[in-house]
């Protein structure tokens, strides 16, 4: 979703609230069909925010619209997308809290908190007089105060039914180039209940500053560069956490140029998909010439020996592919 995808979804559909509902949800489920066809991943060089900072491990870089699934339990609901989540959860990683806060007869408390390595996971209980089909609950939030130098800083995310309330659960790569070990995540939510275009315009509610801890991660200096023309990029640097792991390059480029497509791939020649995101984390023009800090995050650890990216513009011209060792 790009950072407008709300606002602009709610302005231009004058229909009812439920055709609004299916008009994102229809444009999530278009996002998330990633076919393995050596289709790119990624389109970088002169795209605005259309590599979010949000995602999920199903394919689509923004929080989980899971289904709802009464014959599982409810942390396999949250987690069913989120394999970062699950792996944490399984060895009792995640941090537990008791963040609470009330609006309009409503509570909401921040339960679990996870930061591995580039990537953040909040998961949070609703409970009062929340209104709208129950299938239908969604919440609409912010993240980082809207900061502008972040690519993407409000979402929504589907609820799931859990017991006299519900259950959300999101995952971010972090969109800051680095996090102290002890941190707090500024997560506000605005609107809960049927989708309103009221949303847009209010302030937070429910407002918390989540406490996260970082867990345990390795830092691998990278050396590694390709280019084609006056299209360059640079691998820097490697983060391995507990179950995920991040690619930070620098790439740079003529002003108005093509577009750089990537494709990752493990040892076994298998594409990476699955909630793979590309975020920018600093952009500076200089003469013309495009400079960008940005961070490939994978949430999950490759059981290969290596990472293949192979990149191509949009000509279909192909930069030399390169391989970053685990």
């Amino acid at each position: 979703m790009e950072k407008k995808m709300f606002h602009e979804c709610v302005d231009r559909i004058d229909v009812p609230e439920d055709d609004v509902v299916k008009a994102i949800q229809a444009g999530v489920r278009k996002g998330s069909r990633m076919k393995p066809k050596r289709r790119p991943l990624f389109k970088t060089a002169a795209v605005s925010a259309a590599a979010a900072a949000l995602f999920i491990s199903s394919g689509f870089m923004f929080p989980s619209m899971a289904s709802v699934m009464a014959e599982i339990p409810i942390l396999a609901k949250l987690y069913e997308h989120d394999k970062v989540a699950e792996n944490l959860s399984s060895q009792q990683l995640i941090t537990e809290l008791n963040e609470k806060a009330a609006f309009a007869g409503i509570d909401v408390t921040v339960t679990e908190a996870y930061y591995d390595g580039a990537i953040i996971g909040v998961t949070f209980d609703v409970k009062g007089e929340v209104k709208g089909n129950e299938d239908e609950i969604y919440a609409f939030y912010e993240i980082f105060d809207r900061d502008h130098n972040i690519e993407e800083t409000m979402e929504l995310v589907k609820l799931v039914p859990d017991g006299d309330g519900y259950k959300g659960h999101i995952q971010l790569s972090s969109p800051r180039a680095e996090l102290p070990a002890e941190t707090t995540l500024p997560f506000n939510i605005i609107g809960i209940g049927e989708i309103s275009d009221n949303w847009k315009d209010e302030q937070g509610k429910w407002n918390f500053d989540v406490p996260i801890s970082q867990l345990p991660f390795e830092t691998i200096a990278l050396d590694q560069a390709t280019e084609l023309g006056q299209h360059k990029i640079a691998f820097e640097k490697l983060i391995k956490g507990t179950s995920s792991m991040a690619i930070e390059y620098t790439l740079s480029y003529p002003e108005g140029s093509q577009k750089v497509r990537f494709d990752l791939s493990d040892g076994n020649g298998k594409q990476l998909i699955g909630g793979t995101s590309d975020a920018k984390l600093e952009k500076k023009i200089e003469n013309g010439t495009v400079t960008e800090k940005r961070r490939i995050t994978i949430p999950f650890v490759p059981s290969s020996d290596f990472i293949e990216v192979r990149l191509e513009l949009e000509s279909g011209e192909e930069l030399e592919p390169v391989r970053i060792g685990l």
